[in-house]
């Protein structure tokens, strides 16, 4: 497995049930922004379900809220937003071996969300992680794992062959931000892998089964 280090100055996660008005950021990125990520490193279109298993965990220094400019669309007018983002942001992926040369020369820019958020890949490393019981918090995770959190449905992967792209899976997950109090840990403890240097768990995601 490699651990793959991504940083950004800033990132910003659509938050599905807002469509107008003030913008706020989800906590973390959905599957879909991974999707994104591992498309525009290879230079071609990735679906998670075909990708043996992927894990992530995000964490940034806080966040602000920005004022935007915006057009409606087939309009002239415009119209000025808040929205909100996370600001010096790092992205953590855990993925096979095989793509240890696609993010040390990653085909096209790679994105923390909308095309403002440009990422750098900072480190490439192999890593042997242990599973035990751990805190887990910057991902998402399927209901079932019995953490308890927010719950949104979100996009696992898009269909890329259409204009407009198609939600091709959508599932429902707890979106878990990442821990930085004692009692956050103790409320988002699950049996999964351990990241000693993050100091938190990771969950592998297995779409392709």
């Amino acid at each position: 497995m490699i651990r793959v280090k991504l940083r950004a100055w800033t990132a910003s996660f659509r938050f599905p049930t807002f469509q107008s008005g003030y913008q706020p950021t989800l906590p973390v990125p959905p599957p879909s922004t991974i999707q994104g990520i591992l498309s525009a490193a290879k230079g071609e279109p990735v679906y998670l379900t075909k990708v043996p298993y992927v894990g992530y965990v995000f964490r940034s220094e806080g966040k602000g809220t920005d004022l935007e400019k915006i057009y409606a669309l087939g309009k002239i007018e415009t119209d000025i937003m808040k929205r909100e983002f996370h600001y010096n942001a790092e992205l953590y992926l855990y993925l096979p071996d095989e793509w240890q040369e696609a993010f040390k020369r990653p085909r096209y820019q790679l994105l923390l969300g909308r095309s403002s958020d440009i990422a750098t890949v900072e480190e490439v490393k192999k890593v042997e992680l242990e599973e035990r019981e751990v805190p887990l918090g910057g991902t998402v995770v399927p209901l079932d794992l019995g953490v308890p959190g927010m719950v949104h449905a979100l996009v696992v992967e898009y269909d890329y062959s259409t204009v407009p792209r198609r939600a091709r899976l959508v599932k429902p997950f707890v979106v878990l931000p990442f821990p930085r109090t004692p009692a956050e840990k103790k409320r988002q403890t699950a049996r999964a892998l351990y990241d000693p240097e993050l100091g938190v768990g990771v969950f592998l995601h297995r779409w392709s089964t």
